[in-house]
């Protein structure tokens, strides 16, 4: 499971949606699916909450990754 910080509860996020990339970082294009968000829990900090998110791939299965630029 991965775990996504610092969410604002301003946010309107739900479990069951799909996470990808933004693309606004320059590193990864818009557009690749992440996972899926499982639960959406609040922190001590009224300001925001956490999500555990289902990953798309599952990580023991990988073998090889390719890097193509």
């Amino acid at each position: 499971m991965l775990r996504a910080t610092y969410i604002p509860t301003t946010s309107d996020i739900s479990e069951g949606e799909t996470v990808e990339t933004s693309g606004m970082g320059g590193i990864y294009p818009k557009g690749i699916k992440i996972g899926t968000i499982k639960t959406v829990e609040s922190t001590l900090n009224v300001l925001d909450r956490y999500a555990w998110i289902q990953p798309a791939v599952d990580f023991n299965k990988v073998e090889t990754v390719l890097i193509i630029k």
